[in-house]
């Protein structure tokens, strides 16, 4: 790992970010509807589930709808992160939009189940390159602590996508047919490109023909197919499946094969010069293990409020809001005093204590614990997970010069997409192995077996005296427990590396301040009392 000399300097390397362009308010309107378009096409199937199967059938494969989109969306962040640095933002921000539409059409006028996982897999493709996009061009026109107000702004509005996905999907649904979940992007998706080929200025790069790394971009492919066919794999046929340790070989062995390619390349897709510097790497893993951690944790609460405590689907949405909303505050609250201050050190250190500490009480809940105070430790975790959501992207590229802007951004959101895959299926076998130790042993062998086989419903309990609904509680309680108590070290991990980070502040200064233009204004050491 790099760190500064006697006499240097300390914190990240500073970059050079252009001027603003014209009816810069316009063009950031386009990047966040962009944002927006990426994820709510994460979480718009959802509720169309019922409808499209009845039109286009093969119930069996409808979860791969969901597979296919987040495969291509994370094969494409790092290769879109690339090729922008190589290329310029604009050419390839634009080819997003369209490989996106382009999908997105196509998703809408399939006839068969098997076209629209397809075409699923298309619209994943511009999906995860309008993602990156969208924060490498931020990272292109301003200085870092600029930088962190605009990103709080993108945070906020990827939290809203996420839930207002179900929603708008039902309502599309029931009005117009499933396959205007699709349909209405190509109307947003077209006034957002016209707003970036406006308002987004050219730039100089690809006009040298730089050279391609078509052997790291493919292995790196290759990895990440193995990895997220890995996490899907084994949560429907357990860690033990022969297909699953296949793939779990086939990952190691390709990312070994990538690294020894990357150390000879003379453009590597993703620079190992970037891991030099502790404070990239620690942003890297902390984006990692918080996502891992939170959204494992999260994908099993709704078991808990309608199993454990009774609670409607509906309600348990309600329940879910007060994380949602902590997150998004969280997330502009401390890009708002990121930009004033500088600092970013204590929001992930912030972050992962508190979410660590909110996963230890969530792990003492059991069956006579209210939702009420499920959903109050919920919001905290998300409170803690929005300190750090958008931090370690911002400070992952300060740490790299402006021609890897893009990899930085597209390495850290990586990171997390794979973490949001691997903690779901680590926890739901943990999770599964703990139902069935606690049913067999204190359960009727047949309410046992539907515990275990996943068929039980609370509806269920109506048939059942009182003393064996108290132990079916008891059982997915202690189960859940286990999940969250799980998360604890993880995120004691994230903690750890986070109190590593330098304590320095993030340059203020951009263009057309006391350097003048293209003359970047160092970060300043700790202690410094400059003011920035």
């Amino acid at each position: 790992m790099t760190d500064a000399g006697p006499g240097r300097p300390q914190g990240p390397p500073t970059t050079t970010a252009p001027p603003l362009p014209p009816r810069f308010p316009l063009l950031l309107a386009a990047l966040l509807l962009t944002s927006a378009m990426s994820m709510l096409d994460q979480s718009i199937v959802a509720t169309a589930g019922p409808s499209l199967t009845s039109d286009l059938g093969a119930l069996n494969l409808y979860s791969w709808t969901f597979t296919a989109y987040m495969l291509t969306f994370s094969v494409a962040m790092p290769v879109y992160g690339k090729l922008g640095d190589l290329f310029g933002r604009r050419v390839v921000y634009l080819s997003a939009v369209v490989i996106f539409l382009a999908g997105s059409a196509a998703c809408g006028a399939a006839d068969s189940m098997g076209q629209l996982i397809a075409f699923r897999a298309l619209q994943g493709l511009g999906g995860g390159g309008l993602q990156v996009s969208a924060f490498s061009v931020l990272g292109d026109l301003m200085p870092p602590r600029q930088r962190a107000k605009y990103q709080g702004w993108f945070a906020g509005v990827m939290v809203i996508a996420n839930l207002a996905g179900p929603l708008a999907g039902g309502f599309l649904t029931d009005q117009f047919g499933w396959r205007w979940i699709f349909y209405i992007n190509l109307p947003l998706g077209l006034l957002a490109m016209a707003g970036i080929r406006t308002l987004l200025p050219r730039d100089t790069r690809g006009a040298t023909r730089p050279r391609i790394d078509y052997g790291g971009t493919a292995l790196l492919a290759g990895v990440i197919v193995c990895l997220v066919l890995v996490t899907d794999l084994a949560g429907r046929y357990g860690w033990g499946h022969t297909a699953v340790i296949a793939l779990g070989a086939g990952a190691v062995l390709l990312g070994t094969l990538w690294l020894l390619h990357e150390r000879r390349t003379e453009e590597p897709v993703v620079p190992l010069t970037l891991f030099a510097d502790r404070t990239f790497t620690i942003c890297v893993v902390v984006a990692f293990a918080v996502s891992f951690a939170f959204f494992g944790c999260v994908n099993f609460v709704p078991l808990l409020f309608q199993t454990v405590e009774g609670v409607s689907a509906t309600r348990t949405g309600l329940l879910f809001l007060p994380a949602m909303i902590g997150m998004a505050v969280a997330t502009v609250v401390a890009g708002q005093v990121i930009a004033k201050t500088g600092r970013y050190k204590w929001f992930p250190v912030a972050s992962t204590g508190l979410a660590a500490v909110a996963a230890g009480f969530m792990a003492l809940t059991s069956a006579d614990t209210g939702a009420a105070t499920v959903s109050a430790l919920l919001a905290v975790m998300g409170i803690g997970v929005g300190l750090s959501s958008q931090v370690t992207t911002l400070v992952a590229q300060s740490t790299a010069s402006r021609q890897h802007i893009g990899v930085s951004t597209s390495t850290v959101g990586l990171a997390r997409n794979i973490g949001v895959a691997f903690g779901a299926t680590v926890f739901g076998s943990l999770l599964n192995a703990r139902l069935a130790t606690e049913a067999v042993r204190q359960l009727p062998p047949d309410v046992a077996d539907r515990v275990v086989g996943g068929t039980w419903e609370s509806q269920q309990t109506e048939a059942l005296d009182p003393q064996t609904v108290a132990a079916v509680a008891d059982v997915y309680s202690g189960a859940l427990s286990t999940v969250f108590l799980s998360a604890v070290p993880v995120l004691v991990l994230g903690l750890i590396l986070a109190l590593m980070l330098k304590d320095v502040r993030l340059e203020a200064r951009g263009p057309g301040g006391p350097g003048g233009p293209g003359k970047p204004v160092a970060a300043e050491r700790p202690g410094d009392t400059r003011k920035g």
